[in-house]
């Protein structure tokens, strides 16, 4: 959009732009949301007090992602004991897990890591949301700040996010930079847990993904041939997890399209920053999602990653970087 095309108003946010509002109910009490909007119907919502993770995303009104139970619920009640973290997961279009550990609990020499770690727990600093016209056609809504992960005697990570939505476009483009602030080697391990769900996912949905698929386990392998279907919710359905060795060299790309609600969205990523991908499949009663995820090491936990030598590390000082695109479409690509 250009900028001469708002002479009908005062004020942006009468089309786009940021809203800064707190929830007041339940365990969501007092956490902060900060929401896009684009000005051509997507509309996201991002929680600083949850390591800036995406909660929620909508294209014109039809909800795409997976929301939680317990909701957005305040870090205050975070517990890293074995499966806690799933008391309280954020959900939504990103959920961070990592950066020291992520998959399932394990335990190395009496310290316990718990499910996917603690960086979605953490609130960030210096959170900053802003409105930039790069020049009379290009306005920018960017929102950024840094997430700490850190201990005394332990790892010092700093996640610095900048999650980007031009106006009048339906895209959202997020950029990490995670770097060991610390002064010794530093093991790291990042993955975006992409959560769709219902409206957008129903049984009419289209998954597309060009690669070649393993199942991990007994289950996966039950619906190997239909690991790209969308079923109605199934009472009793257990989880099934699969891993994609993406055919594409640079640039990763999973899709989804519900032509019923005319509503799509492409994820990107470059497979050089993030080359593994796991598709989660939970098709349950009341627990109907599916998860898109890239991420820098193989699906397991801390334990086994630094065992078979599969752990990424930080040297001090150092850092990497991530980007993920996301597309939201009216219109089938």
């Amino acid at each position: 959009m250009k900028r001469r095309e708002f002479e009908s108003h005062a004020n942006l946010h009468q089309i786009a732009g940021f809203s800064r509002y707190t929830l007041q109910d339940g365990l969501e009490s007092g956490v902060e949301i900060i929401e896009i909007r684009s000005g051509n119907g997507l509309r996201v919502g991002v929680c600083p007090w949850r390591g800036l993770d995406i909660t929620f995303a909508e294209l014109n009104g039809v909800n795409l992602t997976w929301r939680h139970p317990n909701g957005a619920i305040h870090p205050a009640f975070y517990s890293e004991n074995n499966f806690d973290w799933l008391r309280g997961a954020p959900s939504g279009l990103v959920t961070t897990c990592g950066l020291e550990s992520f998959g399932p609990p394990c335990e190395i020499a009496g310290e316990k890591w718990g499910i996917h770690d603690r960086i979605s727990y953490l609130p960030a600093r210096e959170v900053s949301a802003q409105t930039l016209w790069h020049d009379e056609e290009n306005c920018e809504f960017r929102l950024s700040g840094s997430v700490h992960q850190t201990r005394l005697f332990g790892a010092n990570l700093t996640l610095n996010r900048a999650i980007s939505v031009n106006l009048g476009e339906n895209r959202l483009v997020l950029r990490d930079e995670i770097r060991n602030a610390g002064f010794e080697s530093a093991p790291f391990c990042v993955l975006y847990h992409c959560n769709f769900g219902f409206p957008f996912v129903e049984a009419s949905v289209v998954l597309s993904i060009d690669s070649d698929v393993t199942p991990r386990d007994a289950e996966a392998q039950s619906g190997l041939e239909n690991w790209a279907q969308i079923e109605a919710p199934t009472p009793n359905f257990k989880e099934q997890v699969f891993f994609h060795d993406l055919r594409a060299e640079k640039t990763g790309r999973a899709s989804l399209w519900n032509a019923k609600r005319k509503v799509g969205v492409a994820l990107r990523f470059s497979r050089a920053q993030l080359p593994f991908f796991t598709q989660w499949k939970m098709l349950g009663a009341g627990a109907y999602v599916l998860g898109l995820e890239p991420s820098n090491a193989p699906l397991a936990n801390r334990e086994t990653l630094l065992e078979r030598g599969e752990m990424p590390v930080l040297e001090a000082g150092e850092s990497r970087d991530f980007e993920l695109e996301f597309e939201f479409l009216s219109e089938k690509l």
